[in-house]
């Protein structure tokens, strides 16, 4: 949208705190009440932002989420909540439109975790950081093939995984944001790939990318039988992002000295945990020596481990080397849709927003 052009700045509020076990659009509202801040009241080292894609990601859910429906929300916790009446917010990427700071000009390409859903967002300049300048990468690729999602995928399978060539990994959700380039750095590395994923058109897709072997968690039966059809071998790495039963088979099928990597948990995020079926076969690592480390990307931002996974996914990327599969919605309206459906499975690939 053009800045000098703009009146109204058109936000997507958290209207209400979902309940457990729900994700639905009408908790959120579009509003238009407000205005497009003055550039003039910009404070020194602010900078004013034209957003140009948002970031849908399962980890949203944890801020929206009422922990008890029968309680008020706690304002705090491991996870605080969004605040009501508030643009939501996720990671984003945007141009500078006015700026008082010495860091960033007009047309600079910037990104920052904390984005708000609209149009336009004032930022203190430590808040966020710099994109390269090379028109040729698309901006939605610093929250997709070059963003979040990929790191997190480069440190579970070379940081904390330690992949090395001639090893066995199975990935969950291989055909989501993270799942995908799981998949093909592990592949680039020398190792066999079984992936899982929850239709024909996607475990196609995981194919495709380079799996070795792919499960349809809905048609494949027993979790644990199907893993060992596929992976006789067994498994010296397991990159979860789902949680639940079927984190629970792939715990039977691990190789000595395994590495579990728990990047997330679709199956019970928001869930009543009463009627969550545990993990219980958590004794079968004892004897196997067996390392299960949960994976957040945040704390590992500005680490050599990310200028690492940088350097090497543009060499990819320029080499058209790395398929990566985005799911992009048109308009800010679209998001809390967009996110219900991530939650519903009715996406496929990197969730995005572009405004």
């Amino acid at each position: 949208m053009d800045f000098e052009q703009s009146n109204l700045n058109t936000r997507i509020v958290l209207r209400e705190y979902l309940p457990r076990g729900v994700i639905s659009e009408s908790y959120f509202s579009v509003d238009k009440s407000q205005a497009v801040p003055d550039a003039d009241s910009l404070a020194s080292e602010q900078i004013l932002v034209s957003v140009g894609a948002l970031s849908m990601d399962p980890h949203l859910r944890l801020f929206i989420t009422a922990s008890d429906p029968d309680k008020p929300p706690s304002p705090s916790g491991p996870h605080s909540l969004h605040p009501l009446g508030e643009a939501m917010s996720s990671i984003g990427v945007g141009t500078v439109v006015a700026s008082k700071s010495k860091k960033f000009k007009v047309g600079d390409r910037v990104r920052a975790t904390a984005t708000p859903w609209q149009q336009f967002a004032v930022f203190h300049d430590h808040l966020v950081e710099k994109l390269p300048g090379d028109e040729t990468v698309a901006l939605e690729d610093y929250i997709g093939v070059l963003g979040m999602p990929a790191f997190t995928a480069y440190l579970g399978v070379v940081t904390l995984g330690q992949a090395k060539a001639g090893e066995t990994l199975l990935v969950s959700a291989a055909s989501g944001a993270v799942g995908q380039m799981v998949v093909q750095l592990a592949k680039a590395r020398g190792l066999t790939v079984v992936g899982v994923a929850g239709s024909d058109q996607k475990t196609a897709y995981v194919s495709k990318i380079g799996a070795d072997a792919v499960l349809n968690y809905k048609t494949c039966g027993d979790f644990e039988q199907a893993i060992r059809s596929v992976a006789p071998q067994g498994i010296d790495i397991y990159f979860d992002s789902v949680g639940g039963e079927f984190l629970d088979a792939a715990l039977l099928n691990l190789n000595a000295r395994a590495r579990v990597i728990l990047c997330g948990s679709m199956t019970t995020f928001g869930a009543d945990k009463s009627t969550v079926k545990g993990v219980k076969n958590l004794d079968s690592l004892i004897m196997k020596e067996v390392v299960m480390r949960g994976l957040f990307y945040q704390p590992h931002v500005g680490t050599q481990a990310e200028a690492d996974f940088i350097e090497e996914a543009s060499q990819l990327v320029k080499q058209g080397a790395i398929h990566f599969k985005t799911d992009v919605r048109e308009g800010l309206e679209s998001a809390p849709q967009a996110l219900a459906d991530l939650y519903s499975g009715n996406n496929f690939g990197k969730l995005i927003i572009r405004l």
